[in-house]
């Protein structure tokens, strides 16, 4: 299963893209912008 990162300041946005893309298989991290994308990116990736 592919890992998926959504940045999104948009609320609508935030919670749409996420169910789109997992009911296709993708397994998805959500964050609210774009500090909080590059942390998730960090501590979600594999080594």
């Amino acid at each position: 299963m592919a890992n998926v990162l959504v940045a999104e300041d948009n609320e609508i946005n935030r919670d749409m893209l996420p169910r789109r893309l997992g009911r296709r298989g993708f397994q998805v991290v959500i964050a609210s912008d774009g500090a909080e994308g590059v942390a998730k990116a960090k501590s979600e990736l594999p080594p």
